[in-house]
């Protein structure tokens, strides 16, 4: 992967360190935000009321800034990741075309298409998890660091060492998992072949046995399937395993308060305990990207390593023939597409066409649903069980070892590890869900093409039927196995927080209840103004796809400014549907961030009367919490709802072509 970054990220360093200083900026003011939090509660004590205003105008100007960093922080990712695919792609076709002919026999046309164009995209979204995302839990893990050392050395170095294992094994399992991947990845050469030579043979008119091309084609994708299913049986249990051993980190603080541990200098260990376990919980919060990144690695590791085989080969290159000739590649723009419809209309029949793909497998996906409602209604009732335990701390300051506080430890354990052991199976069947779908869309469209006719293929482009296969597949296939289950998970626990929330305290749950309004229009409006963005990015990159193919078959009629310009358009229309929906992550900081500080300021007047106790408060804030990781991953979610409805519009239009004929 050294390679593939130093030539994709060779003159962009300058960008990431800003990117690099904007994420120390956010997350300083984020823990400036939890700091001023620790100072109000101790205000709580001295009945200042004067700090509490002073606390909360400092959070609203903090929080601001924070928004601020984090958009700018996304529209330079993106900036970076479109630039990175543009240079990567533009060096590989010049590569390719200037590439002795002996050199270039070694790889199989289909291969490079794929690898240059789908596979270079899947690399875009890695580099932006990297910029956003990943970057940003070794910030916050420093400070956080930094913060608990200054309550209690002892705690903060506990706190590293056992994030420090959790990471260890995380890096000794990921190796292996990328060695199975790369046996998987192999099965798409093989598909890829076969359909390119299906779609070469109708073009050509040539006669084939349509038996036996189907049955062998068949092979090839049960093949596919068996290695994929290895696969993700290897790693689907990954992410939700580290992440409830996160969470035990909060269970051991209680149990250790409870056993008559002091944490900090103060006489008052509750309420230290109580500032730990929002900053557990914060940084907890930064991780939820974590199975997403388990997921993708493998496959960005695996094609950076195909790609690095094309640019190792840059000094083999000689001068074209065709580098004297004007003559560029023309890509007609016509393909086989959906008719226009509004907006709804589309949305609509876009639903009808993902149902008829799970259809078959109803009874899998509502047991999935089940389980992962019993999941988090478990999560989501954990935070109350945590607010009794807080306040049977607080009225047993002096007295240790409370059995009452054990106990709640215990069934606090039983409902974490519930509501994360309960996910595995639902993302067990999801993962295998998503590569039978793979596996009918394949044997749908090479079907299809049958309809298509050798017209069509033949005044257009073999790229632009195959980048169905190997993108618009890919993406449906992401989009079962790992979103949709999310999707529901994540819009179920928001309406659950909201109600339970409302429950503990009803003052303060209306402060929570009354952002999901602001999040549901902005959320419409991104949806709105980025269709047709994702809609032309999706169809752009088959273009590209038939550009490579067409230029690898016919590298005499080559001219490389046809290439610049359409990749261009590839990335412009990236970079537009990216930077909108870019704006819902700042826009749910902003909200939660608003809401949070005012459930702080307002939790604490109510701690200061009288009126609740500080586990009330610990619960309400552990709500906000899990209604904040919801809405953030629902924001992100937006970019793969976007292309799966865009891929599925493209594949029906070629299954469906014959229906409609």
């Amino acid at each position: 992967m050294r390679k593939f970054l130093k030539v994709s990220l060779k003159f962009q360093w300058k960008t990431i360190l800003v990117i690099f200083a904007l994420i120390v900026i956010q997350t300083f003011f984020q823990m400036e935000i939890i700091d001023l939090f620790s100072a109000a509660l101790t205000g709580v004590k001295e009945q200042n009321i004067d700090l509490l205003v002073k606390s909360g105008s400092y959070m609203l100007m903090y929080t601001v800034i924070s928004v601020i960093a984090i958009y700018v922080i996304s529209y330079l990712s993106t900036r970076v990741a479109s630039n990175a695919a543009y240079t990567v792609r533009e060096k590989i076709f010049h590569i390719l075309m200037n590439l002795p002919g002996e050199e270039l026999k070694q790889f199989k046309i289909s291969g490079l298409v794929t690898r240059s164009t789908r596979g270079m995209s899947s690399e875009q979204g890695f580099i932006v998890i990297i910029l956003t995302q990943l970057m940003l839990v070794p910030v916050t893990l420093v400070a956080i660091i930094y913060e608990i050392a200054l309550i209690d050395t002892t705690y903060a170095i506990f706190f590293l060492a056992f994030v420090g294992v959790l990471s260890l094994i995380l890096i000794w399992r990921m190796k292996q998992i990328v060695k199975i991947f790369f046996r998987a990845k192999k099965t798409y050469g093989k598909l890829n072949l076969m359909f390119l030579s299906k779609i070469s043979d109708i073009a050509g008119r040539i006669p084939f046995n349509k038996q036996e091309y189907e049955a062998e084609f068949e092979e090839a994708c049960e093949n596919s399937y068996d290695k994929n299913v290895t696969y993700i049986l290897s790693q689907y249990y990954l992410g939700p395993v580290l992440l409830w051993g996160l969470y035990a980190i909060v269970l051991i603080t209680f149990a250790m308060v409870n056993s008559g541990y002091t944490i900090g200098f103060e006489t008052d260990s509750v309420v230290d305990s109580f500032v730990i376990l929002i900053y557990v919980a914060y940084f907890v919060s930064t991780l939820t990207f974590l199975p997403a990144l388990i997921d993708r690695w493998p496959r960005a590791y695996a094609t950076s390593v195909r790609l690095e085989e094309v640019l190792n080969l840059e000094d083999k290159t000689i001068k074209s023939k065709s580098a004297d000739n004007p003559k560029a590649i023309e890509i007609v723009e016509e393909d086989v597409s959906w008719p226009d419809k509004g907006i709804w209309a589309e949305r609509k029949e876009i639903s009808q066409k993902f149902t008829l793909i799970l259809k078959d497998d109803r009874i899998k996906v509502t047991l999935s649903m089940i389980l992962l409602t019993i999941s988090t209604l478990c999560m989501v009732y954990a935070p109350k069980v945590a607010g009794k335990t807080v306040n049977l701390l607080s009225s047993n300051m002096n007295s240790f070892n409370d059995a009452g506080v054990y106990f709640n430890l215990a069934l606090l354990l039983a409902l974490y590890s519930a509501g994360y052991l309960l996910k595995l199976t639902p993302k067990r069947i999801m993962g295998i869900l998503g590569e039978k779908v793979a596996y009918n869309l394949r044997m749908g469209l090479f079907d299809g093409i049958d309809a298509v006719g050798p017209t069509f293929i033949k005044e257009n482009s073999k790229g632009l039927i195959m980048s169905r296969l190997n993108n618009d597949v890919m993406n449906i296939r992401e989009f079962v196995s790992s979103r949709f289950s999310e999707i529901y998970a994540q819009i179920l626990s928001i309406v659950l927080v909201i109600v339970l929330m409302m429950m503990t305290d009803f003052r303060l749950g209306l402060i929570y209840l009354a952002i999901l309004p602001v999040y549901i229009i902005s959320f419409s409006l991104c949806d709105y103004k980025s269709k047709d963005y994702y809609d032309g990015h999706q169809k752009h990159l088959g273009r590209l796809m038939s550009y490579f193919e067409r230029g690898l078959s016919n590298r005499d009629a080559f001219h490389e400014k046809g290439f610049k310009k359409l990749n261009q358009t590839v990335i412009d229309y990236y970079a537009k549907s990216r930077n909108v929906t870019n704006i819902m992550g700042p826009v749910t900081t902003l909200l939660t961030n608003v809401s949070n500080i005012t459930v702080y300021m307002a939790g604490i007047y109510f701690l200061s009367v009288g009126e609740i106790q500080l586990g009330t408060l610990l619960v309400v804030i552990m709500y906000g919490q899990l209604l904040t990781k919801p809405i953030k991953k629902l924001s992100t979610s937006m970019a793969s709802i976007e292309t799966a409805f865009s891929s599925i519009k493209r594949i029906f239009a070629i299954i469906d072509y014959q229906k409609e004929e």
